[in-house]
């Protein structure tokens, strides 16, 4: 969905108002069942086979998103690959102009080591 739809469908939202993931193409979707999971899907990998391929202590959430390109999206919180696409960082910004994102949410994005690990398993297929 558009983040206009997004925006829409989520301001009366009494709790976590922005929950989502943000596709390279800065489309929105929701995290069902979860960020994670959602991640897992549009991989299109068995998650065992994602599992086996992350280096020892990284976090499933950072890995996946860079292998992914998408953006986890919390209202305090965006998790980010190592170089976002420009249609996400559009998309960003306007959820945070229609008041989605928290005044300062915390920006993190996946570093070097997340990236090497992704493209070695991308390598491996």
């Amino acid at each position: 969905m558009k983040s206009i739809e997004f925006i829409e469908s989520h301001q009366s939202d009494e709790d976590e108002k922005c929950e989502c993931i943000i596709l390279p193409d800065g489309s929105v979707e929701e995290p069902l069942p979860s960020h994670i999971g959602r991640l897992v899907a549009i991989s299109q990998k068995e998650s065992g086979w994602l599992h086996a391929r992350m280096e020892k202590g990284m976090e499933p959430l950072f890995w996946l998103v860079q292998y992914t390109g998408c953006m986890a999206v919390w209202q305090t919180r965006v998790v980010s690959p190592a170089v976002p696409a420009k249609a996400q960082l559009d998309t960003l910004e306007e959820l945070q102009d229609g008041a989605m994102l928290a005044p300062k949410y915390l920006l993190q994005k996946a570093d070097d080591g997340y990236v090497k690990s992704v493209r070695r398993a991308k390598e491996q297929g």
